[in-house]
């Protein structure tokens, strides 16, 4: 499984609807900060190009302006499982 986190930035006046938007999206939301209109969201898939259509996804979502890649890992413990 890959986990890709996310700084998304809200349209101006359009904080509530993007977190929304997202959320509703399958996507967990942390670290809101309502005063710069961003937040991150964490991107989940079982392929970069599975994550990668996620995160073109997300930038059409109603009440999002932008969304920037900050962090993306693979976890390798789920190949590992006997």
């Amino acid at each position: 499984m890959f986990y890709s986190g996310i700084l998304v930035t809200a349209a101006p006046g359009k904080f509530d609807l993007a977190v929304k938007s997202v959320q509703e999206h399958g996507l967990e939301v942390f670290q809101q900060e309502r005063a710069s209109g961003r937040f991150i969201a964490v991107i989940e898939g079982e392929s970069i190009s599975k994550e990668a259509g996620i995160f073109r996804e997300l930038l059409e979502l109603p009440g999002v302006q932008d969304a920037s890649l900050v962090v993306s890992q693979e976890d390798s413990a789920e190949g590992s499982r006997a």
